[in-house]
């Protein structure tokens, strides 16, 4: 059995001293050999549960229900080469050495706000800091790479306000706005929450290690990349839809017209959450998506913190 091929080698490891639930073994594998956000496996685990769906991907004969499911030959061509007994041990180990703290749908700082990705929701999440902030009333507060001094200053006055009034702030660690964010955050003392499309271990970019750092004292970082897989444009993009899923409400302050940014800003307004974007002042490149997110997607105009608070 895969799960028992884990646990027998776990016993022995020193550095592995709680015990570790099946569900949460299996759940740990499908993030070390599936894509965040699967849907396809999302909905095998959805109908059989994340042991029963692993056993039957890994075994090529079974009498299972799940054994049976007619998705299994395509998750099996790509899941198969990837799966290791030593893999999932390898990530059991950086978690317990890293000190990080491992969610799955049990665990009671799991947020339950991500049940609305449905089939696309993650396996498990990996998380420095405060969990119990994942679930805390939230602004998604994000946007380009390539901020504008304009947006930077924007960034700033609604990060500051917003934390003044109580809201936690949540962002990537990129560059740019989500720079702003973050040393906004440390100097005021705010809560902030930090979705890293890499592990917790992996810090990208590198210079805003020690915001992230700074983060994990006050706020939480979290992550559904298990430590000690490599970064990939596919779960820098599928990130955004975790932001969005995590957060009360989004706000946009720069982003380019076609960008991760306005990918969030969508995401936020079709799971139901209240979006808005910065019109910048004048027609540039790093402010075409959100004029597209408030032209096209109905997102609102934020001018002031107000603005942003009334969301």
């Amino acid at each position: 059995m895969t799960i028992a091929a884990v646990i027998d080698t776990i016993s022995t490891d020193t550095t592995v001293s709680s015990p570790i639930s099946h569900d949460t073994i299996a759940r740990t594998a499908w993030a070390t050999i599936a894509e965040p956000g699967d849907p396809h496996v999302g909905a095998l685990i959805a109908r059989y549960g994340a042991e029963a769906a692993l056993t039957a991907v890994l075994s090529l004969n079974g009498d299972t229900a799940a054994s049976q499911d007619e998705t299994l030959a395509q998750l099996r061509s790509t899941s198969l080469p990837r799966y290791s007994v030593d893999r999932v041990v390898d990530t059991i180990r950086l978690t317990v050495t890293g000190g990080y703290e491992l969610l799955t749908p049990s665990h009671p700082n799991w947020p339950a706000s991500v049940a609305d990705l449905g089939e696309t929701s993650p396996f498990a999440l990996w998380v420095r800091g405060d969990a119990s902030l994942l679930s805390a009333p939230s602004v998604a507060l994000t946007g380009t790479q390539f901020a504008t001094p304009y947006g930077a200053h924007v960034c700033v006055e609604l990060a500051s306000g917003l934390i003044e009034r109580g809201w936690a702030i949540a962002s990537g660690a990129a560059r740019g706005i989500d720079t702003a964010v973050l040393a906004t955050g440390r100097a005021y003392a705010g809560r902030n929450v930090v979705v890293l499309p890499t592990g917790l271990d992996d810090t990208f970019p590198a210079e805003n290690a020690e915001l992230v750092d700074a983060v994990a004292t006050r706020g939480v970082v979290v992550s559904e990349i298990p430590p000690g897989r490599p970064p990939s444009a596919w779960r820098f993009r599928r990130g955004n839809r975790l932001l969005a899923a995590l957060t009360t409400k989004t706000v946009i302050v720069e982003a380019e017209y076609e960008s991760g940014d306005v990918n969030t800003a969508v995401t936020a307004m079709e799971l139901g959450r209240p979006c808005g974007a910065v019109r910048g002042l004048t027609s540039t490149v790093s402010n075409a998506g959100c004029d597209r997110l408030i032209r096209h997607y109905g997102a609102q105009l934020v001018a002031t913190i107000d603005d942003a608070d009334r969301l």
